[in-house]
């Protein structure tokens, strides 16, 4: 072991080592991107980007910023991708079946381009996290930090889908970390470029004004009463540097716009969430304020948190609310990370405790890890919009920092049991990678594995969609006539050749069946239909298949059933005997 961390500490092996794990995770990542089909909202995000190319307009889709969708479609424009030049819609897969009919050979190809520049967010991210770490607790720490971001499922799940998950959580991780150079440092250099990548997370995903607060706080954490801190900076200069910080932040915000719609004036506005509406009941007099922000992204922002303040249907544990679980994250957390890594966050726990005075895991370090991780995960406990474990992906990084200083406690001779349990959990973590590519699906072992995912959480936790190429397989090797079919994505399953029909609701009936995951727990949605128009299933409408044992299951995401009328008779049968159980007894 000594003689191992001494070849970590020497540069050229640390590097070597880091790039053998990141290496490892995009070429792992890649298979991913090829074997899967196109995910839900990887059904428009990348024409969108294409279409922000080619027109320079920003309205096509306004809950997502532009610019992860520029940098994923930019290796289209050296291809011969059409967009399709499709209408101005509401619906935002309607840009995607432009787009599909428009590269009706190539549409693959092209969403694996785009997920590639999304792995080569994921291996940035990597990069700058062994660079922190390594700044933070020394070389072993920082190669343990990378090993857990490299070989954690739920990373490269994000990391090889053309969406903006993984690339929030990087944007996360280098915001906080130039953030806190600024605060060690602070110096107009480190307050320049900590605004400029504010900006850049600000038009990545909205969930990055999150940051604001989180970059202040940090400040607070590091600086005040802090006797390591020897420089005096009067506060006339301070202030200079952070209006410096956030007007670089908001230059880039309106550059990632084109400036397309700043400086409106409040009145030439009707927002809707109860944040932004505000602005609208202000005196006239006030009403004449420009606001200096692009207009696309005021009515982006406006719309997604009207959205996310809004009942829908969340599903956990085999119930439904819609007004979601305050619970939702931590049972998410519990049921979708590797259990070495639950270990390892323990065993961290501990060591933070009982080493907090010393310099090394001092408490401002500790609360500048845990501010993202706490307040990503209180404030969506809190929304009515619950739909997967990436809506905090950006906690991983700092949970992975957090971790990372158990590599310097590895002693055979000192900490003998604390050694065993550190290297026990660490040579578990690769096998959590074992069912690849399906690593969207990961469970752990104690919620079921993915097998058993459902019963716990649907949605982008297991399905998304991205067994639409499995269903083409197993269809061609075992042909059905007119099968049934109920697909939770946005890509027409008239894409696979074979003629369909929509289920039964409420009841069963004979014949072949492909239901999605999401739906057989009981999702309202809206399924496509053979001609491309959209059927509208309520709450529970496919749940009668729960009765029944599926003959096949397509990457733990569809479930093939083939029904026969004593499979039916024997639903009815159950279901008569249940009513009877429930009439009282005269």
């Amino acid at each position: 072991m000594t003689s191992l961390t001494q070849r970590i500490q020497n540069p050229r092996g640390f590097w070597l080592v880091i790039s053998i794990l990141l290496l490892f995770q995009f070429c792992l990542g890649l298979y991913s991107a090829q074997k899967l089909s196109v995910t839900h909202d990887e059904y428009w995000h990348l024409p969108v980007g294409l279409l922000g190319w080619k027109t320079g307009r920003f309205d096509y889709d306004r809950l997502n910023p532009p610019l992860i969708r520029s940098w994923s479609a930019l290796p289209l424009l050296f291809t011969s991708a059409r967009t399709g030049n499709p209408e101005h819609s509401s619906d935002p897969a309607d840009y995607g079946d432009a787009f599909l009919k428009a590269n009706p050979k190539q549409d693959h190809h092209y969403y694996v381009l785009g997920r590639t520049m999304i792995l080569i967010l994921a291996t940035a991210s990597g990069l700058l996290l062994a660079i922190w770490a390594r700044e933070l607790f020394g070389a072993p720490a920082a190669c343990l930090a990378v090993f857990l971001w490299t070989m954690s499922p739920n990373i490269l799940a994000n990391a090889a889908l053309g969406t903006q998950d993984l690339a929030i959580a990087g944007f996360f991780l280098a915001t906080v970390y130039c953030g806190w150079k600024f605060a060690l440092q602070d110096s107009w250099k480190w307050a320049l470029i900590t605004g400029a990548v504010l900006g850049l997370a600000q038009i990545t995903k909205y969930t990055a004004i999150l940051l604001v607060p989180i970059l202040i706080l940090q400040w607070f954490l590091l600086r005040i009463k802090n006797p390591e801190i020897k420089t005096e900076t009067a506060k006339k200069t301070i202030l200079a540097r952070w209006g410096a910080l956030f007007l670089v932040s908001c230059l880039v915000l309106n550059a990632g716009y084109l400036f397309q719609g700043s400086f409106q004036p409040i009145r030439d506005y009707q927002f809707h969430s109860s944040e932004l509406k505000i602005l609208n009941q202000l005196p006239k007099a006030l009403q004449s304020i420009p606001l200096p922000l692009p207009q696309d992204y005021l009515l982006g922002f406006d719309l997604q948190r009207y959205i996310m303040q809004q009942s829908h249907p969340t599903y956990l544990d085999m119930e439904w609310r819609l007004t979601g679980f305050r619970s939702y994250y931590v049972y998410t957390l519990i049921y979708k990370l590797p259990h070495g890594i639950q270990l390892l966050l323990i065993l961290a726990a501990f060591q933070w405790i009982k080493l907090r005075r010393t310099t090394l895991l001092s408490l401002r370090l500790l609360g500048v890890l845990l501010t993202p991780v706490l307040l990503l995960v209180g404030i969506a406990s809190l929304s009515n919009n619950q739909l997967g474990l990436r809506y905090i992906l950006p906690v991983m990084p700092f949970l992975f920092l957090l971790i990372a200083p158990l590599a310097e406690l590895i002693d055979r001779e000192k900490h003998k049991a604390l050694t065993v349990a550190i290297i026990v959990a660490v040579l578990s973590l690769p096998f959590s990678l074992r069912f690849a590519p399906d690593h969207l699906a990961y469970f752990n072992e104690l919620s079921g594995g993915p097998e058993n995912g459902s019963f716990h959480l649907i949605d982008s936790n297991i399905d998304w969609g991205q067994d639409l190429y499995r269903l083409k397989a197993y269809l061609e090797e075992h042909p059905v006539d007119n099968p049934g079919l109920a697909y939770f994505g946005t890509i027409p399953p008239s894409t696979l050749g074979t003629a369909y029909r929509v289920p039964p609701e409420l009841h069963p009936e004979p014949g072949t069946y492909a239901i999605s995951a999401s739906l057989l727990q009981g999702r309202p949605y809206s399924i496509r239909k053979m001609d491309g128009s959209r059927h509208n299933l309520g709450t529970d409408a496919l749940g009668y298949f729960r009765f029944f044992e599926p003959t096949e299951r397509l990457g733990y995401s569809i479930d093939v059933y083939e029904l026969t009328p004593e499979d039916v008779y024997r639903w009815q049968n159950a279901v008569n005997q249940a009513r009877m159980g429930l009439m009282p007894s005269r």
